[in-house]
């Protein structure tokens, strides 16, 4: 046996030194002369020799061949590779990875193929591996699971073709859509777990919900759930609260999930002092204390202290420092379960603006945002204009974002501000319906291009009509008259009302001169040309207009106006105040004096949840010694006291009716808004109001009803705010409270916008 195993030995070593030739058998090593390509067909012969590595006048051995081979493998490009030795001729034989003709993908109903093809990261005539099969899977069952289809069962079939070709298959089983089914709180002693599900933004799967992405798990949705549930403990006085594990588990027959999460609240903890201590030489610190908003003896919320700090920092900007670093060092008495916070305000030096960079704007001129600056290269830095340039740019409406960071300059003085925004459409048109017993139905068509060529300028037109009534009006506005601080407009307009007996027709231009002032002072000069037109449609009226025959208005106004809104778009807090006079008889067939004056008041409650806003006005015109006609008058209700017509409150004429209008009137409206209880994701917002108002006086009194009756009207209502993919909506329901019999109410109205 043993010489049979020693002959078998002896003509192995033969064999194997008659193939690696007598260089390799003695050495182990072999100097390439030569090196050889099979199998390579869409692949030039001479990549495949690049990704080796490998030349002729090498010397190798079999680990550089091996090592040429990983070479090769790694590139993807090839299904098998052999390296072998002919004499010194290397011999490289590869077999190419088939080419994807075709990525299809079946079975699936909930996701389209395009947004499916959208998010995968492969593209007919890439080379097919099954790492990228297995990978493209993963990424489809990740892409289910962010829809909430965790059943769901992806297969990748591969169909081999001709020419080392493949259509890569995936077989798509989408399975029922898994929901939340239970949210579970541990250790939660000072709030029920209903107040607990109430803070964070999962849902538990309601059938009577039918709308909506929350009652889906997501694993961000559950990390962002987790801080806001220490953020409401922060909130609350827990200073010591730990979320100790938050889990989503599948349940075994994969009929929903169940949240977990276990907390660990800590004591409450009221705040016994607040102190500043100051790096920075000659800063006040009690000036700081005395902008902070933390209530001593008061349960800590965090949300005070994150306001202190954020005053603080504007406040120290103010003064020049743009860098500061305020770090709050909050220290818990056990003695007494109190808490003491100390303020640290770091060494920090004055700066000055270097440059000012804007970001993303690429519709709107440079120069149109620049122009809204409170700051510019050079000047000292001051946190208040930086402030207030970020609200000047955002009042615009030309952005849906807008953000301001400050970076360090090319010195320790020097500061950059960079502006980043988000252009939005500019162009809007609105669609609005109503019904009410005067007009009947009623159809509203506004366009508006606020931003014309990214250049700030406007352009408007609108039309309102009705059984009884037609509006147009059309307009522009340069925001830069002269490449000066002045706004220059230019409206025309016509109107036409239809009462029973009387039909009224208005015509004329209006041109406007506004310019800013400091503190957020406007002022605005405009003139208005008006020709009006009384016809008698019928002898039912009874009372006396004054506006028979045709008549010329020529009227020049001043308006005053103090907007300290945070915003003119959506305002949450600030305040407006302004007075507008009118004065006609330069010239024309009327003479008076009108006077408005307007204010409103915002201010978040509950920490921004809701925001609530007052509204008044109020207006007198005086002839001046003439009558004051119908045309002259105010009118009331409509947008002003929702609940009633345009035109539904106040002395009505004996005869058929029709408003009057008066020479005085008042109006005041309370509004609260928020998104509470809706999903955010809806875009959904509700209102709750009450409007008062009054409308009463007049120089012709006979035949009308009341002519001098002050008495209050009111109304109250609710409404949702929805702001969808194609333009916002409005659905405002109204309803009168105090009112005349003669007054004539509207309870229901739309409105419809979209943007372009």
């Amino acid at each position: 046996m043993k010489r049979v195993l020693a002959i078998i030995l002896l003509v192995l070593v033969a064999l194997y030194g008659q193939a690696i030739s007598p260089t390799m058998a003695q050495s182990g090593d072999v100097t390439i002369t030569k090196i050889r390509i099979e199998g390579a067909q869409r692949i030039d012969p001479a990549t495949v020799l690049s990704y080796s590595s490998l030349s002729a006048g090498d010397t190798v051995s079999r680990s550089s061949l091996n090592r040429a081979v990983g070479r090769l493998f790694a590139t993807n490009l090839f299904e098998d590779v052999s390296i072998g030795l002919d004499g010194t001729v290397v011999v490289i034989e590869v077999l190419e990875n088939p080419i994807i003709n075709r990525i299809s993908i079946e079975g699936n109903d909930v996701l389209p193929d395009e947004q499916l093809l959208e998010f995968i990261d492969i593209k007919p005539r890439r080379v097919f591996t099954e790492k990228v099969a297995l990978d493209t899977k993963a990424l489809l069952m990740e892409i289910y699971r962010q829809f909430g289809r965790y059943a769901a069962v992806i297969e990748p079939k591969i169909i081999k073709l001709p020419d080392r070709r493949v259509d890569l298959v995936f077989e798509i089983d989408e399975g029922p859509l898994i929901k939340i089914l239970t949210i579970k709180f541990i250790g939660n002693d000072a709030f029920s777990d209903r107040a607990l599900k109430n803070v964070i933004g999962s849902r538990e799967a309601k059938w009577y919900i039918p709308f909506g992405t929350n009652d889906k798990y997501d694993a961000n949705r559950l990390s962002l759930d987790t801080q806001k549930l220490r953020q409401f403990y922060l909130q609350n006085g827990f200073a010591n609260i730990d979320i100790v594990r938050s889990t989503g588990e599948l349940l075994a027959d994969r009929s929903g999930f169940v949240l977990t999460f276990q907390i660990r609240e800590g004591g409450e903890y009221p705040v016994k002092s607040v102190t500043v201590n100051s790096e920075i030489e000659g800063v006040d610190t009690d000036q700081l204390l005395e902008i902070s908003t933390i209530e001593l003896d008061e349960l800590y919320d965090v949300r005070r202290l994150e306001e202190t700090l954020s005053l603080m920092t504007n406040k120290l900007g103010e003064f020049g420092y743009a860098f500061v670093d305020l770090t709050p060092d909050i220290q818990v008495n056990n003695e007494d379960t109190t808490l003491d916070i100390i303020i640290n305000v770091g060494a920090a030096r004055k700066n000055y603006v270097e440059a000012i960079n804007i970001n993303g704007n690429d519709r709107t001129l440079d120069s149109v945002i620049r122009r809204r600056f409170e700051l510019v290269e050079g000047d000292s830095f001051n946190q208040l204009k930086l402030t207030l340039s970020e609200r000047n740019v955002r009042n615009l409406g030309y952005f849906s974002k807008v953000s301001v960071d400050v970076v360090p300059g090319s010195s320790g003085e020097q500061s950059v501000v960079e502006m980043n925004v988000e252009e939005t459409a500019t162009g809007s048109f609105q669609l609005g319906f109503g019904y009410s017993t005067f007009d009947k139905a009623s159809l509203t068509f506004g366009i508006n291009e606020a931003n014309f060529l990214g250049t700030g300028r406007g352009a408007r037109a609108s039309i309102s009509l009705s059984d009884k009534t037609t509006n147009f009006r059309a307009g522009i506005t340069e925001p830069y008259l002269f490449d000066r601080n002045l706004v220059g407009s230019v409206d025309i307009f016509q109107d036409s009302i239809e009462y029973t007996s009387v039909e009224l027709e208005k015509k004329g231009f209006d041109f406007g001169l506004g310019f800013s002032a400091a503190d957020d002072y406007r002022h605005r000069i405009g003139y208005t040309l008006a020709d009006t037109e009384t016809k008698t449609t019928s002898t039912t009226a009874l009372s006396e207009s004054g506006d028979e025959g045709a008549k010329l208005i020529s009227e020049v106004s001043y308006t005053l106006t103090k907007d300290k809104r945070d915003s003119r778009i959506d305002p949450r807090r600030g305040y407006l105040l302004q007075l507008r006079e009118s004065f006609a008889g330069l010239g024309g067939d009327s003479t008076y004096l009108k006077t408005v004056i307007r204010g409103q008041y915002f201010k978040p409650l509950y920490f921004n949840a809701f925001v609530i806003g007052l509204d008044g006005e109020a207006g007198y015109i005086d002839g001046l010694g003439e009558n004051v006609t119908r045309s002259n008058r105010f009118i009331l209700g409509g947008r002003k006291v929702r609940g009633f017509e345009s035109g539904g409150i106040g002395p009505r004429d004996a005869g058929d009716n029709s408003a009057v209008g008066g020479n005085q009137y008042y109006v005041a409206s309370t509004n609260l808004t928020s998104d509470f209880g809706f999903d955010k994701d809806l875009g959904m917002r509700w209102t709750a109001f009450v409007d008062a108002g009054s409308v009463w006086g007049t120089d012709y009194p006979n035949n009308v009803i009341k002519p001098d009756d002050d008495s209050l009207r009111s109304s109250f209502g609710y409404g949702i705010l929805w702001d969808t993919v194609i333009g916002p909506m409005s659905f405002v329901w109204a309803y009168p409270i105090d009112k005349e019999s003669h007054d004539e109410a509207k309870v229901f109205q739309f409105k419809f916008g979209g943007r372009f």
